[in-house]
């Protein structure tokens, strides 16, 4: 009766362990998705603020460059 006790132990541990081992993986797939989700939303931020900084300091340059030739 204890072995029969033991072998149902055992494998009732193992069916447990079993389900939890594929739970993980869809865990870690989900939170890659959201890693790369994120990283793609910072990129298209950052790179929309360089345009726009760049536009700006182009129009100052520009602005700077007009009123040099009117003084001359």
């Amino acid at each position: 009766m204890k072995k029969f006790l033991g072998i149902l132990a055992i494998a009732g541990m193992l069916v447990a362990c079993n389900n939890a081992a594929d739970s993980t993986d869809n865990t870690k797939d989900s939170l890659d998705s959201v890693e790369k989700a994120q990283k793609d939303t910072i990129e298209n931020v950052s790179d929309r603020a360089k345009d726009s900084v760049d536009a700006k300091m182009d129009a100052a340059k520009d602005s700077v460059d007009a009123k040099d030739s009117l003084k001359k």
